[in-house]
């Protein structure tokens, strides 16, 4: 009794091998084509005629347009709720500003810069917002995964524009926002 129900591959060449494997190879690449298919679907309009309607998977991207939200001491002073509360108050209203909903964004990265003062090094901010970070991270679940660095600084450029972020104690957190929804148009060469 055959095994191959009638089919019989000859392997009598390197050639003919070679053959199934294309063969197979154009198959799974075809499964994959239809896979990504764009989905249609009919809706009936009032003339009874279907209209054809497409969704396309939307593009998840990060915004190159930065922005920064100041963190005095004070509020750092004050505990996690009070950071909390600056940082998804600032983070709402650059959301709203931009015209998105918060389902299409949320902070995707995060930097820290600790300022210091006349007679110290960058590196001893860089140090104190080192500190703060795990503060700032459990502060708001918005931050929940989201990759945060630190940097020591006195002035930042942020989205093009020069920010003071002060002396020792102080704080500026800079905010990237990871956007679904259509392609944004962002210079990102600032």
């Amino acid at each position: 009794m055959p095994s191959h129900f009638g089919f019989r591959r000859r392997r009598s060449s390197g050639e003919d091998g070679a053959g199934w494997i294309y063969a197979d190879l154009f198959l799974a690449l075809t499964i994959v084509g239809l896979g990504s298919a764009i989905i249609t679907s009919g809706i009936a309009l009032s003339s009874g005629t279907p209209a054809v309607t497409t969704t396309t998977q939307p593009t998840f991207q990060l915004s190159c347009a930065e922005f920064g939200i100041k963190i005095p001491n004070s509020i750092m002073d004050r505990g996690k709720a009070a950071i909390g509360a600056a940082i998804e108050k600032g983070i709402a209203a650059e959301i709203k500003d931009r015209g998105w909903s918060e389902e299409q964004a949320k902070p995707g990265l995060v930097i820290l810069a600790g300022g210091f003062s006349s007679g110290e090094q960058p590196g001893e901010g860089d140090q104190r917002a080192q500190a703060k970070v795990p503060s700032v991270r459990s502060s708001t679940p918005l931050l929940n995964g989201v990759e945060v660095r630190t940097i020591g600084a006195q002035i930042l450029r942020v989205d093009g524009e020069r920010v003071g972020v002060g002396g020792a104690g102080s704080y500026v957190l800079v905010v990237y926002l990871v956007y679904s929804g259509e392609k944004l148009e962002e210079n990102c060469e600032k």
